[in-house]
């Protein structure tokens, strides 16, 4: 066992001994739908979400998990569809993809006719994907359809399975966002983009995921499929999660990949970011990594595992998230406090992960 490995064993131990007794005795009964209720209002107060590129994502996290709740629980649509227009609509303004049009140099949804990639839509659009599958009548309906189009045509095109998120710089885990905003726009409308997915995933295979690890190259060149970065767990995580949407025997193979590269004991686990082979200090993707394990990787592989039906794996994760992600009661609902808005939404999102294509 290498020194490492020990010391973090080690420390998990220490750790669990002041988590485990809290932790395990409220871990089955939690129930994720009463994270809803803190994300709500964090929607309504405007000047409690950030704003940006991590604005974006809270507000699509926001959207995806209430719409989870909404197709688990159908008799719930008329309290949280409202407050997922909400969400969508500050999710599309101009402030929200500024960070985007700094990079190219100008809006996006001003050059939907282009052959640039902006493989960053698929976030949003997998948002407003998930809204008008919970809510057809949404007037966002349009804009969904443009921009999916646009990301078909895009992929359609991609040699190597991939597209450009800003000038020069491609990331395997915003594509795998479009291929799964293309396919929840399917099913909200009742098309049919199978075709279009399976020739997708087949080129993602053969060119993304490490055949030793299983992992996912995090960075690659969208016009020569050269790797760059190293396979990580971070991801692996969020792709595993999107394409819950989109390939569901994708999600569970990097879902099994993350499995096993999970640092666990006394019941607590935490998924490493680097593959064998590999190490760094983590970015802003991976969010801190602690002794070799990832806040990304560990929180995002949540979704992965209930959505793939790994329930002892995203229990595990689970109690690691409640205990360092110090969860406490908030109001009538839930919250997690070290994690502010961003976090509560992303945490809501995994768990209420439906079983892939349900």
């Amino acid at each position: 066992m290498c020194a490492r490995s020990r010391v973090l064993e080690l420390t998990a131990a220490a750790l669990s001994l002041t988590f485990v007794p809290r932790a395990l005795a409220d871990t089955g009964a939690f129930d994720a739908s009463r994270l809803a209720p803190s994300v709500a209002i964090a929607i309504d107060r405007d000047e409690q979400r950030p704003e940006g590129e991590w604005g974006l994502v809270t507000d699509e996290m926001a959207i995806l998990g209430l719409g989870q709740i909404v197709l688990a629980h159908p008799e719930t649509r008329e309290r949280w569809v409202p407050v997922m227009e909400k969400a969508a609509r500050h999710m599309m303004r101009p402030s929200q993809r500024a960070f985007a049009t700094r990079a190219w140099g100008s809006d996006g949804l001003d050059h939907l006719g282009d052959a640039r990639g902006e493989a960053w839509l698929g976030w949003p659009d997998l948002a407003l994907s998930m809204l008008r599958l919970v809510h057809p009548e949404t007037p966002l309906a349009g804009l969904n359809d443009r921009i999916t189009d646009t990301l078909e045509r895009r992929l359609s095109r991609a040699p190597h399975g991939l597209i450009e998120t800003y000038p020069g710089q491609s990331f395997p885990t915003d594509v795998a966002a479009c291929v799964a905003a293309i396919a929840l726009r399917a099913r909200a409308t009742s098309g049919d983009r199978s075709a279009l997915v399976s020739a997708w995933t087949h080129t993602f295979r053969a060119t993304w995921i490490d055949p030793t690890s299983g992992y996912l190259w995090q960075q690659g060149d969208a016009r020569t499929g050269a790797h760059r970065d190293a396979p990580r767990g971070s991801g692996t995580a969020v792709t595993a999660y999107f394409l819950s949407f989109a390939d569901p025997d994708l999600s569970r193979d990097l879902t099994l990949a993350l499995e096993r590269h999970q640092a666990s004991i006394l019941g607590f686990s935490a998924i490493r970011e680097y593959a064998e082979g590999y190490d760094g200090t983590g970015d802003i993707d991976s969010g801190p990594v602690v002794l070799g394990t990832s806040v990304t990787a560990t929180g995002f592989a949540i979704g992965a595992a209930l959505a793939n039906g790994r329930s002892d794996l995203a229990t595990r994760l689970l109690r690691t998230a409640r205990s360092f992600g110090v969860s406490a009661p908030a109001g009538a609902g839930f919250e997690f406090a070290a994690g502010g808005p961003l976090g509560n939404a992303i945490l809501l999102a995994q768990l209420t992960a439906v079983t892939a294509h349900e």
